[in-house]
């Protein structure tokens, strides 16, 4: 640790008679601050001297920690410092080259630091955040003249309107000057790093005008293709009359103005909030389209239903199968509001005799799927497997996180229903979500082969400082229906449909306790 004997100088010449901080109180806070900060930066640029291979990973944990303690605030704190004192720059300087000397020697010694810069960083040395804040708080009292968070360097310029592939290319690219996107999926701080230095890029470029499709009533993601936009666009507020327009208007391409507002990042792709919203046809604005160079920015479009449904016993092979297995977790929560919430977690996995796995979520039949399209554009639905002594483990081939591994050794194995089966029972599912919103789904099976369905729910829960309730009633149906092997088939006036349907492999046959029907555990009511 460092104690300048000049910077002490500059705090007690410069103290106030009233202040909310003792001299000496504000020279330790501002010692520890600048020893803490010199050594990070300097262990930062040795370690990527000595261990050039692990120079991301280092740049990674320098530029989450930097947010973290907010870096930018002890920049200007300090250039605010040598202002008031003279000598400060040259003591700050000569006790840089010391500490530089100090740190190659110890590196050549132990490495360690490098090897794992992120785990070091977390050391209480740099855990100075709260010294930071309370120096750039206090830091008035003793004649430091702090400046503001400096504004983008951006500024706007003649509108133009960016189709979102190419917005997100431009976007990633302006992300990955503050760390990497690998390195912000394990680090939240640098991820936080990322959002808010696009945001502030988005913000210094004035208003977003972006093209692509309305894919919700509040969402928008370009489509082109098999391929899609890293980055959507979600709505939050509107212009009079707009809110309409884009509910209006869901499946065509338009373009929206908006106000940038927030930015979160996920694993492979990204949302920009935008606030008071536009919609327009693009002969509308009266501009041209401006595309660019947009491969980083696009990823493969997750297809829609009429893409990835191949028909009747076109996916999977029933012989291919080696098991199928439901896993599932069911945790008790609570929201922002207070209301209680199940966190319902139900995976069906479809173990095949080649070694793949692939994991189903479509309300059909995995053996209705088009395999060779899923393979293609859901890659994070497919695995490897492997059984220890009957407990079966699968580990993804594609999407963001390849390699890791998922425990199927509590999942419980499924079977199909006889086609000649037939129940007499109701079962029911019921889920209390966020916000207190419940639903309501029950089928009703009889012998003579129809079945009742019934989708009702309401919502009754705390928002801010209300309570409220909305009730939108019931829908009920009855059809026909029979079982086709994971397919329970719905015969109605429009035609069939068909709907996974499955039985776990331990329960009763005529009556068994639970079913997973469209990928949902539904339980049977002992009340009748």
């Amino acid at each position: 640790m460092i104690r300048p004997v000049g910077l002490f100088c500059a705090v007690l010449g410069f103290a106030t008679p009233v202040q909310a901080m003792e001299a000496d109180e504000f020279s330790r806070l501002l010692s520890e601050a600048v020893s803490g900060v010199t050594m990070a930066r300097v262990y930062a640029e040795t370690c990527a001297s000595r261990t050039p291979d692990l120079v991301t990973a280092q740049r990674d944990a320098m530029a989450g920690w930097a947010f973290r303690v907010d870096l930018d605030g002890y920049d200007r704190l300090m250039q605010a410092a040598v202002r008031a004192q003279d000598g400060l720059a040259a003591d700050l300087e000569a006790h840089d080259k010391v500490l530089r000397e100090a740190i190659a020697g110890d590196i050549d010694t132990d490495d360690s630091m490098c090897q794992d810069f992120a785990t070091w960083l977390e050391d209480d040395r740099f855990d100075l955040r709260s010294h930071i804040r309370d120096l750039l708080r206090n830091a008035g009292d003793f004649g430091f003249v702090v400046a503001d968070p400096a504004p983008s360097s951006d500024t706007p310029g003649e509108v133009e309107v960016l189709d979102l592939g190419t917005l997100s290319a431009q976007a990633l690219a302006e992300m990955e000057t503050v760390g990497s996107r690998a390195g912000a999926e394990s680090n939240r701080d640098l991820r936080k790093a990322r959002e808010e230095h696009l945001l502030a890029w988005l913000r210094g470029r004035g208003m977003l005008v972006a093209y692509g499709r309305i894919t919700a009533a509040d969402e928008m993601r370009e489509w082109r293709g098999d391929r899609q936009s890293q980055f959507m666009v979600d709505c939050r507020s509107f212009e009079p009359g707009h809110e309409d327009i884009m509910a209006g208007k869901i499946g065509e391409d338009m373009v929206v103005v908006g106000e940038p507002r927030w930015v979160s990042e996920r694993e492979d792709s990204g949302v920009i909030g935008l606030r008071d919203c536009s919609l327009f046809r693009l002969e509308e604005t009266g501009m041209a389209l401006t595309q660019g160079d947009d491969t980083s920015g696009l990823m493969p479009r997750p297809p829609a239903f009429d893409e990835i449904y191949a028909g009747p016993d076109a996916g999977i092979a029933a012989g291919d199968i080696d098991r199928v297995l439901y896993a599932a977790e069911f945790t008790n929560r609570m929201d922002g509001f207070g209301n209680g919430y199940t966190d319902r977690r139900e995976d069906i996995y479809v173990l095949l005799r080649d070694g793949t796995a692939y994991r189903h979520a479509w309300d059909f039949p995995f053996t209705d799927i088009n395999v060779d399209l899923s393979r293609d554009r859901e890659p994070d639905r497919w695995f490897t497997w492997t059984d220890r002594r009957g407990k079966a483990s699968v580990a993804p081939t594609g999407g963001p996180d390849p390699g890791e591994e998922v425990d199927l050794s509590e999942a419980r194995r499924l079977r199909p229903a006889a086609p000649a089966q037939r129940f007499d029972g109701t079962y029911y599912y019921l889920n209390v979500g966020m916000g207190g919103a419940r639903r309501d789904l029950e089928y009703v099976f009889a012998p003579d082969g129809t079945v009742t369905f019934t989708r009702g729910g309401f919502v009754a829960g705390n928002f801010g400082t209300s309570y409220i309730i909305v009730s939108p009633g019931e829908d009920v149906s009855r059809l026909a229906y029979r079982f086709d092997g994971f397919a329970m088939v719905i015969e109605g006036p429009d035609g069939s449909e068909r709907h996974f349907f499955a039985m776990m492999e331990d329960d009763d046959t005529d009556r068994p306790a639970e079913v997973l029907i469209n990928g949902k555990v539904y339980w049977v009511r002992d009340d009748e």
